[in-house]
C-alpha cells in the first residue's frame, strides 16, 4: 500500500477538523416515501416491505454515474463478478443480479445479465440526473411485479414537471489522484421541466459522458477496467385531459460504447468495442374519480448489442431484446380495506443467430390482487396474489402476506412471507437454441421450469431516543430449481451443455443499522449485513457472496458547508473455489450550495474516492471485477 499522498492527508485533516467549526444543525429529512412496495404512496418506514429510498441529493453526494454507484451502500447489496473489463452486477440479499427486477417509474426494462454472457448493461438505462429518487425493495415482490423479483425490486423514479419551469445544468469530472488504476472521466447533463399552457407539462433531459480504460498491471495488453462513452436523450409530456385525468407520453433513447483491450486464445492482442442501444417509449393514462385510482399503460423496451473486434478476431453475435407490455391496475377503499387489482400482458422477443430462424418470443399474461386492511389498532395486514401464465412453461402463482405493527410512534415491527419466481430466458427455454460461439456449446431445454423462492422476514425500526434510531431485519430464503447447465456430451475439447434446473440454495441473513445524531451538526449512520448461504447440492457456501458487508458515514454541516467521510466494507468470500480476502473502500467529500440570484442555486462538491488506492488485483488475482483506484472528483450543478 503506498504512503498517503499530500492530497489524501489534506482531505482527511480538513474533514476531521470540521466539527470544531460547526455552526448550524443537520436538517432533519422529510419522511421517505415509496410507491413500489404496494403501488400506492406509503411512508417507507411503515410500508409492508424492507425499503431504502435514495434521494437525488444523495446520488450527487456519491458522485453516482450509474445505478451500481447509486445503490452500492444499500443494506443487503453486494457485487458479483462478470469476469470481463472489471464489470460487476449487484446481488441483493445473496441472490444474483438476474433475480432483481429493475423498473423505471414502474416499467420493466430489458435486462441483459442473464441473456448476454459477462454483461452488466442493465444499469445504464436512465441518466441519474433526471432521477428524483431510487426505491430499493428488499425481498420477494412477484405478487405485484411477476418474474425476476426474487431478491427484490429497484425502481428509478424520474423527476416530474411542476406548475413552473425549473431545471438544472450539471458538469462532473474525475481525475486519477496519483493512481494508475483510476480513469479520467467527465459527464454533462441537462434537465428542464415546466408547463406549456394550462394543461400540458413537459420535461426534457440529456446526458453525455466519457470514462477511459485502465490497463492491468500484470499485462498492459488487457484492460482491467473498460472505457465507456454513454449518451442519453429523453422527453416526457403530461396532458391534463380533465380534473383528475392525465395522459402521459414519453421516450428515452440511449447509446453507449464500451471499449476494452484483450488477448485471444491464439495470443492475439485486440480491441473490443460494444455498441449498446437502449430505448423505451411509453404512453399511459391515470384517472381518479368516485374513490377510485386507475392507471393503464403501454410501453416498449428495446436493447441491442453489437460487437466489433480488431486484428481478425471474430466478434460475438449481434443480439436484440424487446419487451412489449400493456398493464393496468385500479385501487379503491371499501370500508377498512384498500384493494388493488390489475393485470399485465407482455411479449418478450430475442433476436440471436443461435435460435431457429434467428429469433424467438414468448407471451406472459398475469392477473393480481392486493388487499391492505387493519387487523386492530395500529396493526395493518397486506395480502397479495398474482397468477402468471407463460406460453411455454405454464403457470406460476405468487402469494404474499405481510403485517406491520406500529407499536408506538417510536417503534415499528413488521414481517411477512413471499413467494417469487424468475422465468427462464428464451435461450434457456427455447429447444432450438444452440450457442456455440466459444469453446463450448450450450443448448436450450423446453422442459425447464422457472426458478422459485420462498422467503420470510421479520424486522423492527426503533427511534430509541430523539437522536438515535436502530433497525434490524432477519431474513430466510429457500431457492429452488435454480437454472444452470449440465454436461451432456464431449467430443475432443468441445463440451456440450444443456440448460436445466439442477440447483437449490438456502440463504439466511441479518441486516442491522444505526443512525445517531451525535451533535446537532454531526450525524453518524452505519448499516451492516451478515449473510449465511448454502448450496443444497454440495453443502458448500455459495460463491461470490461475502459473509459480511457494511457501510458507514459521518456527515457534518458547517456554516453552509456539508462534509462526509465514509467507508464501504466487503467481507471475505469464495469465488470458483478461491478465497477472496475482505477489503474496505474509503471516501470523503465536501460540498456547498450558493444562491446566485433570480431563483438560481449553484451546488459544488469535491471529494476523494478510494482514498487508500486499493487495487483488488493486488489483494487477489481471483477477483473477477475491479474497483477504480484513488481519484478526485469535482461536480457542479446549477438549478434554475
Amino acid at each position: 500500500m503506498p504512503a498517503p499522498t499530500l492530497t489524501r492527508t489534506a482531505a482527511l485533516a480538513a474533514t476531521f477538523a470540521l466539527p470544531a467549526l460547526a455552526q448550524e444543525a443537520v436538517p432533519q429529512p422529510l419522511p421517505a416515501v415509496t410507491i413500489t412496495a404496494t403501488m400506492t404512496e406509503q411512508d417507507a418506514r411503515t410500508a409492508p416491505a424492507s425499503v431504502t429510498v435514495i434521494t437525488a441529493e444523495t446520488l450527487a453526494e456519491r458522485n453516482a454515474a450509474d445505478l451500481l454507484d447509486a445503490v452500492r451502500d444499500t443494506p443487503g447489496i453486494t457485487f458479483s463478478a462478470r469476469q470481463v473489463g472489471g464489470r460487476k452486477t449487484l446481488a441483493l440479499r445473496g441472490l444474483e443480479g438476474k433475480h432483481t427486477l429493475t423498473l423505471i417509474d414502474g416499467r420493466r426494462i430489458s435486462a441483459s445479465d442473464d441473456v448476454i454472457g459477462h454483461s452488466d448493461y442493465q444499469y445504464g438505462w436512465p441518466p441519474l440526473s433526471a432521477i428524483e429518487r431510487v426505491e430499493v425493495i428488499r425481498g420477494p415482490l412477484s405478487a405485484l411485479y411477476g418474474s425476476e423479483a426474487l431478491g427484490g425490486v429497484v425502481n428509478l423514479i424520474p423527476k416530474k414537471p411542476g406548475d413552473r419551469w425549473t431545471g438544472s445544468l450539471g458538469l462532473a469530472g474525475t481525475l486519477p489522484a496519483q493512481s494508475d488504476s483510476a480513469a479520467h472521466a467527465a459527464r454533462a447533463s441537462l434537465y428542464a421541466a415546466g408547463p406549456l399552457g394550462e394543461r400540458v407539462r413537459l420535461s426534457v433531459q440529456a446526458e453525455g459522458g466519457y470514462r477511459g480504460t485502465v490497463a492491468e498491471a500484470a499485462d498492459p495488453r488487457v484492460s482491467e477496467l473498460e472505457g465507456s462513452r454513454p449518451r442519453s436523450l429523453g422527453l416526457n409530456a403530461e396532458w391534463r385531459l380533465a380534473p383528475g385525468h392525465t395522459l402521459e407520453l414519453g421516450a428515452v433513447d440511449g447509446k453507449e460504447q464500451r471499449l476494452y483491450d484483450d488477448v485471444s486464445s491464439a495470443k492475439k492482442a485486440y480491441e473490443n468495442r460494444y455498441d449498446l442501444t437502449r430505448r423505451q417509449a411509453h404512453a399511459g393514462w391515470k384517472g381518479e374519480w368516485d374513490g377510485w385510482r386507475t392507471q393503464v399503460r403501454a410501453y416498449r423496451s428495446e436493447m441491442s448489442v453489437r460487437n466489433e473486434r480488431t486484428n481478425g478476431v471474430a466478434p460475438t453475435r449481434a443480439q436484440d431484446m424487446r419487451d412489449n407490455v400493456v398493464d393496468g391496475h385500479a385501487t379503491t377503499r371499501r370500508g377498512a380495506h384498500q384493494v388493488t387489482f390489475g393485470g399485465e400482458w407482455r411479449n418478450e422477443e430475442l433476436v440471436n443467430a443461435g435460435l431457429k430462424n434467428g429469433s424467438d418470443n414468448a407471451t406472459h399474461k398475469a392477473l393480481f390482487v392486493q388487499d391492505e386492511f387493519a387487523l386492530g389498532k395500529n396493526l395493518l395486514a397486506t395480502l397479495g396474489l398474482r397468477a402468471d401464465h407463460h406460453e411455454i412453461f405454464g403457470s406460476e402463482m405468487s402469494p404474499r402476506a405481510y403485517v406491520v405493527w406500529e407499536a408506538s410512534p417510536q417503534l415499528v415491527v413488521k414481517g411477512g412471507y413471499g413467494h417469487a419466481f424468475k422465468a427462464p430466458t428464451l435461450k434457456q427455454i427455447s429447444p432450438n437454441y444452440v450457442g456455440a460461439e466459444g469453446p463450448h456449446t450450450f443448448m436450450g431445454n423446453a422442459n425447464i421450469k422457472p426458478e422459485t423462492s420462498n422467503a420470510f422476514e421479520i424486522g423492527a425500526d426503533w427511534q430509541a431516543l430523539p437522536g438515535l434510531a436502530l433497525r434490524a431485519t432477519f431474513f430466510h430464503t429457500d431457492v429452488k430449481q435454480l437454472i444452470t447447465y449440465r454436461l451432456v456430451q464431449q467430443e475432443g475439447s468441445r463440451r456440450t451443455y444443456l440448460y436445466d434446473n439442477v440447483d437449490a440454495a438456502r440463504i439466511q441473513g441479518l441486516e442491522a443499522g444505526v443512525t445517531w445524531d451525535v451533535t446537532p451538526t454531526l450525524q453518524w449512520s452505519t448499516d451492516a449485513t451478515l449473510l449465511r448461504t448454502r448450496d443444497k447440492t454440495t453443502g458448500e457456501a455459495l460463491s461470490d457472496r461475502p459473509r459480511t458487508s457494511a457501510s458507514s458515514r459521518l456527515a457534518w454541516r458547517v456554516a453552509g458547508w456539508q462534509a462526509q467521510l465514509g467507508l464501504d466494507y466487503t467481507g471475505s468470500q469464495t469465488s470458483s473455489g478461491e478465497h477472496l480476502p475482505a477489503y474496505t473502500l474509503w471516501n470523503a467529500s465536501l460540498g456547498r450550495a450558493w444562491s446566485v440570484g433570480d431563483g438560481r442555486t449553484l451546488h459544488l462538491r469535491t471529494g476523494l474516492q478510494n482514498i487508500g488506492n486499493l487495487r483488488l488485483a493486488d489483494k487477489s488475482p481471483s477477483f473477477g471485477y475491479a474497483e477504480q483506484g484513488r481519484r478526485l472528483f469535482v461536480n457542479a450543478r446549477l438549478d434554475f
